[in-house]
C-alpha cells in the first residue's frame, strides 16, 4: 500500500474527488469512486426503495440498459444530496483523516465553514474509505452528521 503518508494522500484525493462529484453532479464518477461494499449498499438501498432486483443485478454486473443506469445514478446522487441536506454542499471540504490499520480503512471528516463568529468549521459528517485490491482508495460509505446531533 506504500507509506502511511502516501496512503493518507491517496485517501484524501479520493475523498476530494467524491465531494467534487457530488457538488458537480458527476454521478458516474460517484459510482466509479465507490468500493464494492459501497456499491452493494447503494443497490440494496435502491431495492428497498423500489428498484427491481433484476435491474439491480444488471447494474451490479455492468450489463444494464443505459437509461436504467442513468436513472439509478441520478437517484444515487439525489440520495447523497439528501444525506447532506443540513450542509452547504458547495462549501463541503475534507478535514481530518483518521487511519484504522486494523481494517485498512481511513475516515475523512467532512467540514463546512461556519458563519458564526469565533468558529472556523463544523463537522458535516465523514467518509469511510477502504483500499481495493489495486491499492486505490474507494468510498465505502458516507456518514452524514444531521443538524442538531
Amino acid at each position: 500500500m506504500g507509506t502511511p503518508m502516501t496512503a493518507e494522500k491517496g485517501a484524501l484525493e479520493a475523498a476530494e474527488a467524491f465531494i467534487h462529484a457530488i457538488q458537480w453532479s458527476e454521478h458516474t464518477t460517484i459510482w466509479t469512486l465507490l468500493s464494492d461494499a459501497g456499491r452493494t449498499t447503494a443497490l440494496s438501498v435502491a431495492v428497498d426503495n423500489g428498484l427491481d432486483r433484476v435491474t439491480a443485478a444488471r447494474i451490479r454486473d455492468n450489463v444494464s440498459d443505459p437509461r436504467q443506469l442513468e436513472d439509478f445514478f441520478t437517484r444515487l446522487l439525489g440520495g447523497l444530496r439528501r444525506d447532506l441536506r443540513s450542509v452547504d454542499i458547495d462549501q463541503l471540504e475534507p478535514g481530518v483523516l483518521t487511519c484504522h490499520p486494523s481494517n485498512n480503512s481511513i475516515d475523512v471528516e467532512l467540514t463546512n465553514p461556519s458563519l458564526l463568529p469565533g468558529t472556523d468549521h463544523w463537522a458535516a459528517g465523514h467518509l469511510v474509505l477502504t483500499a481495493n485490491e489495486a491499492g486505490e482508495w474507494c468510498v465505502e460509505r458516507l456518514v452524514p452528521r444531521i443538524a442538531g446531533r
